[in-house]
């Protein structure tokens, strides 16, 4: 897509005047002159050319850090260091993030984080449901059931070892990240399948 350096050297050279003085031998100085400022301007171009890249978070790599501020990210920090993936899947999240709250809303939140998410709703009992649905107490109308799939060591054991978190940082990124954009009075209970 870029031009090579005897494209700009000859660009270069059509922008000088005419006359004796300037003459475009490529043996005279003013060749090997313009033929200097080639090099700059081809990594310049192929640098506007990465820059493209750059300009959506799907693909930005130079510039992430650029596009977290922006956004104000993170969010919930797991660990001190966190791969560029996770990053960018948070940057993409949250740039094309769409309003709402409700359980499916809830799991493309998940989902578009990286995670694999089922969420559960449980709804009181009425006089219009069937004989066979739960009697659920009205506390659980206000807590959504998280079901995450993929994180096999979510929590510590017992059978841990002291250096073992109690909470391993995928799992605190994605509780962290629902928790902060909960409903006032809405509760999550989190568990983790294999």
């Amino acid at each position: 897509m870029g031009h090579s350096v005897a494209q700009w050297t000859n660009a270069l050279l059509a922008q000088m005047p005419r006359g004796v003085l300037w003459q475009r031998a490529t043996s005279l100085d003013l060749y090997k002159y313009t033929q200097g400022y080639a090099p700059r301007l081809e990594r310049a171009e192929q640098s506007a050319d990465n820059l493209l890249l750059e300009m959506r978070p799907e693909t930005t790599l130079e510039l992430l850090e650029d596009w977290e501020d922006y956004l104000g990210l993170p969010e919930c920090v797991a660990e001190p260091v966190s791969s560029i993936e996770y990053r960018r899947y948070a940057v993409v999240e949250k740039y094309h993030r769409k309003g709402g709250l409700q359980a499916w809303n809830i799991q493309k939140l998940a989902t578009d984080l990286g995670f694999t998410v089922e969420v559960d709703e449980t709804f009181p009992h009425h006089c219009l449901r069937s004989c066979t649905y739960p009697l659920w107490e009205q506390k659980y109308r206000y807590i959504l059931r998280v079901n995450v799939y993929g994180i096999p060591g979510a929590y510590m054991t017992c059978l841990d070892d002291i250096l073992t978190p109690l909470l391993t940082s995928d799992a605190r990124v994605l509780e962290c990240t629902l928790q902060r954009y909960k409903v006032g009075g809405l509760f999550y209970e989190f568990y983790y399948a294999v």
